[in-house]
């Protein structure tokens, strides 16, 4: 199956694009199915192409039957005839392959047939078609085109003004150019002595800041040392805490308390045992007594 790159148009579409498009007047008019059906007529094609090619290339219908320049012939009269047809062959041959149509032969100029020739004129119309939304596209980009360089030039104009008064500005009338020269030499002194006085105060607050931070290393070195004494003291309290003893009256003191005590635990503990052997003698008297009544 033929596969094609553009729509296939049927005669009678071919022939209402043809009179839209490319023919007008009265050739437009007199166009029918008739021309094309059941075989082309080639002087209608010869119309329809060199249209196509006019409108497509500027192409002028008088450059058909003119002899090319790059070619020398020794009889040109010879030529007369078919020179028409070989210059239309020779535009057609290179504005073919632009509509997707690659097998045009010159054939299909001199005796035309009626699907290849349907086929190419559909090509033509598809391309005619692409050419003139093309062309739309193109001529709002000129008019966008044209409005952005008029804005371009307006916003030049507007530069080169606003430079011609910035410089305006900046320049100084002859009759104060003393008097802005006075005030030019009143500022640098100025700014020579605030220079001056910041470089003075500069000065003296490094001085400053050097002699605090000798201070502060003094400082330093002195806490450091005593850190050292609070250590060493530390370890001296420590050694003497070790050999510090009790007094020989507090352990004197200390010796009777607790032989107080150990007498009252053994006097608490004689008063308990003497009271269990009461308790036992008794209880075996008891036992005793009922033995006796028994008997």
């Amino acid at each position: 199956m033929e596969t094609l790159s553009f729509p296939r148009y049927n005669i009678a579409e071919i022939v209402v694009h043809i009179r839209n498009k490319l023919l007008t007047g009265a050739d437009g008019k007199n166009l029918s199915k008739s021309d094309f059906l059941p075989n082309p007529k080639p002087e209608v094609l010869y119309m329809i192409y060199m249209r196509a090619l006019q409108l497509v290339y500027g192409v002028r219908l008088e450059h058909f039957y003119m002899m090319p320049v790059n070619i020398e012939v020794m009889y040109p009269h010879i030529m007369e005839g078919f020179l028409p047809v070989s210059n239309l062959f020779f535009h057609l041959d290179s504005f073919m392959p632009i509509c997707r149509v690659n097998d045009f032969e010159i054939a299909d100029i001199l005796y035309p047939k009626a699907n290849r020739t349907s086929r190419f004129l559909s090509g033509i119309i598809n391309f005619i078609h692409f050419r003139e939304t093309c062309l739309e596209k193109y001529e709002e980009f000129l008019l966008q085109n044209k409005s952005s360089v008029d804005k371009i030039q307006q916003l030049s104009n507007a530069h080169q003004e606003a430079l011609m008064k910035l410089e305006k500005l900046n320049s100084v009338p002859v009759e104060e150019q003393e008097e802005f020269k006075q005030l030019k030499d009143d500022i640098q002194e100025l700014q020579h002595l605030l220079n001056q006085d910041f470089r003075q105060k500069t000065t003296l607050l490094q001085e400053r800041y050097t002699k605090m931070k000798s201070d502060f290393s003094e400082k330093t070195k002195h806490v450091n040392e005593l850190k050292l004494s609070v250590v060493s003291l530390k370890e001296v309290q420590d050694s003497l805490k070790s050999k510090i003893v009790d007094s020989p009256e507090k352990l004197k003191n200390y010796k009777e308390k607790m032989k107080d005590t150990v007498q009252k635990l053994r006097s608490a503990r004689v008063s308990r045992f003497a009271v269990c052997s009461v308790n036992y003698l008794v209880s075996m008297q008891t036992s005793l007594l009922s033995v006796h009544a028994c008997l």
